[in-house]
């Protein structure tokens, strides 16, 4: 549980307290939220109006406004004062005293988000999705004090109640894509020598980790996330034959992998599983593409669950849930974020900007909501990004675009047989960044361009039409999405010396010739000499490099898991070059730097 307690809020049944916090012209996107110590007030990041807004409880009133300057990514209470993280080419820590307004910054890692406060010790963890580590932060001194490698994108952490170990959930798998098993692992951490002490790798197809929780007792943790059935062609969505939405449950003490369970109903999906939170009696999860939550009997969960004999059967089975579990719809769009106390649960509607409040007491399940952004109108950017991200627009609510491209529209690491080019030749997953600028598209470049690319993609991946006007706000969506800039830089944003020293070997290899102009692609497809035992053909489209520090594995099947595998193993664009072990580094950083 998020929160040591909250008093009761008095709530009229489907009220609504309307906020001017945020009017104008652009969304609040409501991303985390937290309570403080004395339940009084909430304070909601709004990771697209660069704002935190704090709110009274019992009058649904704004007492602070905190302009971020950057995106703020999470936000959490402790000693009289406010820690954000935020993040753009870089990430801070910004701590806002209550009392007076002050407001410090700790420059943590690119990507801040998640902050977690250490119970016993005045330390607060940022995990740091780009440059892939954790920040630990000593709030008495106000400095990062050291950095703890993970794997790949940690997006969310939760820690023991005493304090031993931290849990990290990593975003995305760290492996090649083209083997058997693949998928998104937990790191944990020794908090006592800060030291990284294992992964837990998870059920077979597990990406997207959205959230994680450890329970009240501390005897279990909860992961939220996708779980991708790659090993099948996508010929139907039924039964969750292409994706499902699940928790993970990891033993706490033993430090070890328990069972995955499906959250999706037989004919229903429940596409997007997002916020998680625990308390003494339920557990909650968020599915933002069905716009609905779960309640699990926590205690009957976990009494069903340890007693059942082959728990590894349970990533299949679609019913295993159902009677420990209620589902409910929202009063918006897409909720993420969930806080739960004993009483109440609070619900973060990314989309629609409001937060409802729900009496968990009472059977109907009454609602009040809070507005955030009361007067924005969403432009067709905005309401593609919705779309993108709405399951209602797929076949049983099963799964959206963003099902297989998640953290904005970027890649799963996994391996899809898509249909378009035949059955039986699976292809790795490509991020949409600059996908309309460099035609073709997909691998194979079997489609003209994006435009065609996201229409096909409706009808032969979701199993529905799209209409033409909702098509074109896909594509101003996805016009508009801007690349991240690399970890790999300097502190000015600038190629490192190495990285300038790469970027001579890359003109030295040739690179250029296939990667040039300022999407480093030629747009043409060519013989690369890399067929795969189960491709129709050998000629390739030209991919983007930029951004291809986050965009792993690499190469059309996902067989090289890092730049240098493609490098060194594949020896990719090296028929006619010979580099050393030092000029291969150098060119790896250049372009992690792109």
């Amino acid at each position: 549980m998020r929160i040591i307690r909250l008093v009761t809020v008095c709530i009229f049944l489907f009220s609504t307290i309307l906020l001017q916090a945020q009017k104008g012209q652009q969304p609040f996107s409501p991303s985390d939220m937290a309570t403080d110590s004395d339940g009084k007030f909430i304070a909601v990041a709004g990771k697209t109006a660069n704002t935190v807004l704090v709110i009274r409880l019992k009058d649904g009133k704004v007492v602070k406004t905190i302009n971020t300057d950057l995106s703020p990514t999470g936000v959490i209470f402790k000693n009289e004062a406010l820690w954000i993280s935020k993040t753009d080419s870089k990430g801070y820590l910004q701590k806002v005293n209550l009392r007076n307004n002050e407001i410090i910054n700790v420059k943590v890692g690119h990507g801040a988000c998640s902050p977690i406060v250490h119970p016993t010790k005045d330390i607060i963890y940022v995990a740091n999705q780009y440059s892939n580590d954790i920040s630990v932060v000593d709030i008495n001194q106000l400095k990062e004090t050291s950095r703890i490698k993970v794997l790949r994108q940690p997006m969310a952490q939760t820690i023991s109640p005493d304090g031993k170990y931290l849990f990290v959930a990593n975003l995305l798998p760290e492996t090649r894509a083209d083997i058997d098993t693949v998928a998104s692992a937990v790191s944990i951490i020794d908090t006592e020598t800060a030291e990284k002490i294992k992964d837990i790798r998870l059920a077979n197809g597990s990406n997207a980790l959205r959230d994680i929780q450890v329970s009240p007792d501390g005897r279990y943790v909860f992961i939220s996330h996708n779980l991708g059935r790659f090993q099948v062609p996508t010929t139907q969505l039924v039964q969750g034959w292409m994706n499902t939405s699940a928790i993970s449950v990891i033993d706490a003490r033993a430090l070890t992998y328990v069972a995955t369970v499906i959250l999706d109903q037989p004919e229903q999906g429940a596409a997007g599983s997002w916020g998680i939170d625990i308390n003494s009696k339920e557990l909650v999860v968020a599915h933002s593409g069905t716009h609905d939550y779960s309640r699990i009997s926590y205690q009957a969960f976990i009494d069903k669950l340890m007693s059942h004999p082959n728990k590894h059967q349970l990533t299949y089975d679609l019913n295993f849930i159902q009677d420990v579990r209620n589902r409910y719809p929202v009063k918006g769009n897409g909720p993420r974020s969930v806080v739960m106390t004993e009483k109440q649960l609070f619900v973060a509607n990314y989309f629609s900007d409001n937060i409802e409040i729900i009496d968990l007491d009472k059977s109907n399940n009454a609602n009040e909501v809070i507005a955030l952004n009361k007067g924005y109108q969403p432009d067709d950017i905005r309401l593609g990004e919705m779309i993108f991200n709405d399951a209602s627009h797929c076949f049983q609510g099963w799964q959206s675009c963003n099902g297989c491209h998640p953290n904005d529209a970027r890649t799963d690491g996994l391996n899809w047989d898509l249909l378009n080019d035949g059955i039986g030749n699976p292809k790795n997953c490509k991020s949409l960044l600059i996908s309309h600028h460099t035609p073709p598209s997909m691998i194979t470049g079997i489609r003209p361009n994006a435009e065609v690319a996201v229409r096909a993609g409706f009808k032969h991946i979701q199993f529905a039409e799209v209409t033409e006007d909702d098509a074109r706000k896909v594509n101003a969506y996805l016009k508009s999405l801007k690349a991240v800039p690399s970890p790999f830089l300097n502190d000015d944003g600038e190629l490192s010396a190495k990285a300038l020293k790469g970027k001579a070997v890359f003109e030295k290899a040739n690179c250029s010739f296939c990667h040039h102009g300022a999407y480093y692609s030629d747009l043409k497809r060519h013989e690369m000499g890399q067929q795969g035992e189960f491709d129709h053909q050998n000629t390739w489209d030209t991919p983007t490099l930029v951004e291809i520090w986050r965009t792993a594995p690499y190469l059309h099947d996902g067989r090289s898991a890092t730049l240098k595998d493609v490098f060194i193993t594949e020896k990719h664009g090296l028929k006619f070059h010979k580099l050393s072990e030092e000029e291969i580094n150098q060119l790896v950083e250049y372009l992690n730097s792109l």
